[in-house]
């Protein structure tokens, strides 16, 4: 599939749209959109992600699209709202990792209030069947808590078996 027709079925599956292939038969299938708020100084922050497996044969990619509202206090520091924030997740076969990807959000976070975006896609190509999924997980760490960096597992995306 080439590069255009690839970011057209990631932002049409980002925004929720049922994509149901293009005509070389790949397709997208993604996880429950997964809702966090974090209690940034100023406002809270509100952060959604889901994970997304694109599946075609025979490219494979994992990726996450992600979305944030609100969050920062404009009178200490600007509106920064974490020390650290990056989405990591996996291409699996199985319950193995076949590909990894990460998506460093920190500064596009804290100086966007709003934005949709779509982490970069890590890919495999792959002639093998079934059992293909994204897994992933957050970390991060709020700006002035003093908690330090942690963690929150994703919702998976759906197995595909082609």
């Amino acid at each position: 599939m080439r590069k255009g027709a690839f970011a057209l079925v990631v932002a049409l599956a980002t925004a929720g749209v049922a994509v149901t292939g293009t005509a070389a038969g790949a397709a997208t299938s993604c996880g429950p959109q997964q809702a966090i708020e974090f209690d940034t100084p100023g406002w809270n922050t509100d952060f959604r992600v889901r994970l997304c497996i694109y599946h075609g044969q025979p490219t494979r990619g994992a990726y996450a699209g992600v979305s944030w509202d609100d969050g920062g206090d404009d009178l200490t520091d600007g509106d920064r709202k974490f020390d650290l924030l990056v989405v990591h997740f996996d291409l699996q076969q199985g319950a193995r990792p076949v590909a990894h990807g990460s998506c460093d959000l920190t500064r596009r976070v804290n100086s966007d209030r709003s934005a949709v975006f779509t982490c970069e896609a890590a890919f495999r190509q792959s002639p093998q069947r079934g059992g293909w999924s994204t897994s992933g997980y957050l970390i991060y760490n709020v700006d002035r808590d003093g908690a330090g960096d942690r963690r929150i597992d994703l919702t998976a995306s759906p197995v595909v078996e082609n």
